[in-house]
């Protein structure tokens, strides 16, 4: 059981990174994260920054104090796909 754990904590970890990176590749990447029960947010480097606290990526509002965690946003790409959290 220990180790279904630990390689579940894994495979989370690795796609809990996936919107951080797309986001620092270009400008023009937008990532789509979610606020509330009903509220999303499309986030781009014109609007946000990536910060590293405690460990933890969070996108960071330049205008506003708001934090977002990265594994609570999801890159948006041009590609028909679902969209879920």
């Amino acid at each position: 059981m220990r180790y279904i754990l630990i390689i579940l904590i894994f495979v989370t970890s690795i796609f809990a990174s996936e919107a951080a990176e797309y986001f620092l590749k270009s400008e023009n990447n937008k990532v789509f994260c979610h606020i509330g029960q009903y509220s999303y947010k499309m986030l781009t480097q014109k609007d946000a920054i990536l910060a590293n606290i405690n460990g933890h990526d969070y996108f960071k509002m330049k205008d506003r104090n708001l934090y977002f965690l990265s594994n609570s946003c999801q890159p948006l790409t041009g590609k028909k796909e679902l969209i879920g959290f």
